[in-house]
């Protein structure tokens, strides 16, 4: 099957106190450096980075013929012969290479450098990637810009970071791109790095913010690049250290001590937009915090910082602390203003003169004007100065599944209609969260919970998987899934059926997925609702059950039946795989209030699967861990059924570990950002922590693979040395032993300070 654009890794694979650390969890303990040039591929879609790799991974020195003849010969000028060479070619002479590829160690390190740096790169980010943002209208947001530019360009600012920020849909990210294709343009650019986050397509992991932002300047500034291929050579380990260390390595450094970009450019711009989308809010609070005090301690480095966000009350307390509000200047976007409101006028008059000529059969010559300047005239108004209302309406009138804009248009007005408050009220999303809810409820009640359904999987992150991956999670046929998501082309980006297994859904913008999740805004059609869980559940249930066998007491996912069939048979298993181990893990994490009666007897079909099911090898570690913790609805179950025992640490013997089969050992140095459980609301902002052991199963590579697995020989030492360490200490601190013989596992957390613990899962052998 055909890797997806925006995945870095196919690992299912996630203990739950990475979740939302790591996206496809990298382990830093040690690598396997070596890479060869035709395994190189670009992630980032920009045409600046596939030259990069390119020239790096393309262009080795070689020897420029085809086959050449060496001659050894003594040197009279030589006073000093070194000793003479005695291994297997000692005295050879005349001899021939054929077709000779050589390589200095200074290109193998930049390909090995590089090719580290893009796998923790954010794919997808920069403004020039394939996944199109809108810039402004033209003549739209000029006095915003101007400003902007204004700034960028004056060397006597008085500010080294410029925060642009209003509410969502006003604009903020379409203004970021303008300036960034527009300074891309110039032959004079400052331009550096740009980074869009965006959490409904997964572009918001902090833990690579730096990472991103390092590769994207080693792309455009050859001095920083031979800094960063020293540096990574030196230490490989910085990709995945916590996001002050990065920022350390990949910003102070470069551009403070070593001075790299010396004489060259007296400015060098970094935009970030979004950064409200990036996960975390102590992730969001620390990235203002390190730019705004590095700008006061180092005012005369070439680095400015633009960034955007909506004005979230933790990002408004991180730049009014000491260490950054006096070196920041700040750019409102208003929703009501003048300047904006004239502005989505110019947008609205250009489109709908765009929707005219594209229906010339379904707009009478005779109305001379469309729309009537009446019903323009609400549409400006009822957009309140947000530009996500009038692109959101155009989009829907001009809906090419319909070719209807006059019946469209009429169906705008009476939704604005219907949503103006007789007290004039003052909440500027009424206007866009009505239309929603009509888009929505032309949907035919019998398809309705399948659109809903389909809907709720793109806010609960599901781990970068593809539309047709997620039908086949859900059973839906390839029909069935279109068929649901039709009438939503105006709020919704729908893969088309030849690239469903590489994209997923995506929402035009992130309010719409804001409504879905809000009641107070969505109502019924929220997708945060019982039944909508609860059919989710039921899905899991059904799937665990479909891959065990009752006859044979096995348990093999290849016995999965997909709704949307495969293009080739040998990619099936892998779809599989993936849908049989996310079912054990969201099933293991479901929360007490979704779980009713008719969930609990269907679940307790499932005893004979466990009992047969090889904890060992046939569950990823993020299921495992989850119930290392007392939050399981089901633990209580898996107890009954004898497959969950919680046993004290002094009962567990070393070499009861299978030593075939072992899973991981990870240490955590940040024991404040490590969550309790999978769903905890606090995010992570970078942990320093070490994964001390990893094996591959015996299903395959896939199952439980990590970019870097960690080669520490002297694990099994290491291990028993803490196990006995831990025992001592806490004698009774609780495992979890899960399965029966040969098939089963232990999972524990061991909490050695504040500043270190230990999460382990292994699978081992049980007695009894």
């Amino acid at each position: 099957m055909k890797g997806r654009k925006r995945k870095q890794s196919d690992v299912t694979q996630r203990s739950p106190n990475m979740r939302g650390r790591k996206k496809g969890r990298r382990g830093i303990a040690g690598c396997d450096p070596t890479i060869e040039s035709s395994n190189i591929q670009a992630i980032s879609d920009s045409d600046s980075s596939r030259e990069l790799l390119t020239n790096v991974a393309s262009n080795p020195p070689s020897v420029g013929s085809s086959s050449h003849v060496f001659h050894t010969r003594s040197s009279g000028s030589v006073t000093n012969n070194p000793a003479p060479y005695t291994g297997q070619f000692g005295g050879a002479h005349h001899f021939v290479i054929n077709h000779p590829t050589m390589m200095d160690a200074d290109n193998v390190n930049e390909r090995r450098s590089i090719k580290l740096l893009l796998q923790h790169v954010i794919v997808g980010a920069e403004f020039d990637s394939s996944d199109h943002r809108p810039s402004c209208h033209p003549e739209t947001r000029l006095d915003i810009t101007s400003d902007i530019l204004s700034w960028m360009h004056n060397l006597a600012r008085k500010y080294r970071i410029l925060w642009i920020n209003g509410p969502a849909g006003v604009g903020k990210s379409a203004i970021l791109q303008t300036i960034a294709e527009t300074e891309a343009d110039s032959p004079t650019s400052i331009l550096g790095a740009t980074l869009f986050f965006s959490r409904s397509n997964n572009r918001d992991d902090p833990t690579c913010v730096f990472t991103t932002i390092a590769y994207r300047l080693a792309v455009r500034y050859a001095p920083y690049r031979q800094y960063i291929v020293k540096l990574l050579t030196l230490d490989p380990a910085l990709v995945g250290k916590s996001m002050k260390e990065q920022f350390k390595a990949f910003i102070v450094l470069p551009f403070v001590e070593e001075e790299v970009m010396a004489g060259l450019h007296d400015t060098v711009l970094i935009l970030l937009d979004g950064l409200d989308e990036c996960k975390g809010e102590g992730a969001q609070r620390e990235i203002i915090l390190l730019i705004g005090e590095f700008t006061l301690q180092y005012p005369t480095s070439p680095l400015i910082w633009l960034i955007a966000s909506r004005p979230e009350s933790h990002i408004q307390v991180a730049f009014s602390s000491r260490m950054v509000q006096l070196s920041y200047g700040e750019i409102q976007v208003s929703v009501y203003s003048d300047q904006g409101r004239r502005d989505v006028e110019i947008y609205l008059r250009a489109s709908f003169s765009d929707i005219r000529e594209r229906y010339p059969q379904s707009i009478p010559s005779v109305l001379q004007q469309w729309p009537s300047e009446s019903d323009f005239s609400t549409i400006a108004i009822g957009s309140s100065g947000l530009f996500i209302f009038p692109s959101t309406v155009i989009r829907f009138i001009g809906d090419e599944d319909y070719a209807d804009p006059i019946s469209r248009l009429k169906t705008v007005l009476e939704v604005i209609a219907s949503t103006i408050s007789p007290s004039g009220g003052n909440n500027p999303f009424a206007m866009l969260d009505a239309l929603y809810t009509r888009i929505l409820s032309d949907i035919p009640q019998g398809v309705l919970p399948t659109t809903l359904n389909l809907l709720l999987m793109p806010t609960i992150r599901l781990s970068l998987w593809s539309f047709a991956e997620i039908c086949n999670m859900l059973g839906y046929t390839q029909g069935c899934a279109y068929g649901a998501l039709r009438r939503l082309r105006s709020i919704l980006k729908v893969p088309e059926p030849q690239n469903a297994f590489e994209e997923d859904l995506e929402a035009f913008h992130a309010s719409f997925y804001d409504y879905l999740v809000s009641p107070s805004r969505s109502g019924a059609l929220c997708v945060i609702a019982p039944e909508i869980i609860q059919h989710y559940i039921l899905r899991w249930i059904h799937i665990l059950l479909e891959s065990h066998s009752v006859e044979t007491s096995d348990v093999d996912y290849r016995r999965i039946g997909l709704s949307w069939p495969i293009e080739t048979e040998e990619d099936r298993p892998h779809t599989q795989r993936r849908v049989f181990h996310e079912s054990i893990w969201r099933l293991i994490c479901v929360q007490d209030e979704f779980v009713n009666d008719s969930v609990l007897n269907e679940f307790s079909k499932t005893a004979a699967f466990f009992r047969d099911l090889d904890f060992g090898d046939g569950v990823d570690d993020a299921a495992v861990m989850t119930l290392a913790y007392p939050i399981s609805v089901f633990a209580a179950k898996l107890e009954c059924w004898g497959v969950l025992k919680t046993v004290p640490l002094r009962s567990f013997n070393f070499h009861d570990i299978r030593p075939d089969l072992c899973r991981e050992i990870t240490r955590y140095q940040d024991r404040g950002c490590t969550p309790r459980c999978v769903w905890d609301s606090q995010e992570l902002s970078g942990p320093v922590w070490t994964r001390i052991f990893h094996w591959q199963g015996q299903h395959g590579s896939q199952d439980l693979r990590m970019d870097f697995p960690s080669h520490v020989p002297t694990w099994k030492v290491d291990l028993e040395k803490n196990l006995a360490i831990w025992t001592k200490m806490a004698p009774s601190h609780p495992i979890i032993m899960l399965g029966k013989g040969r098939k089963s596992c232990v999972a524990f957390e061991f909490e050695v300070s504040d500043e270190e613990v230990w999460s382990v899962s292994l699978p081992c052998v049980q007695s009894s």
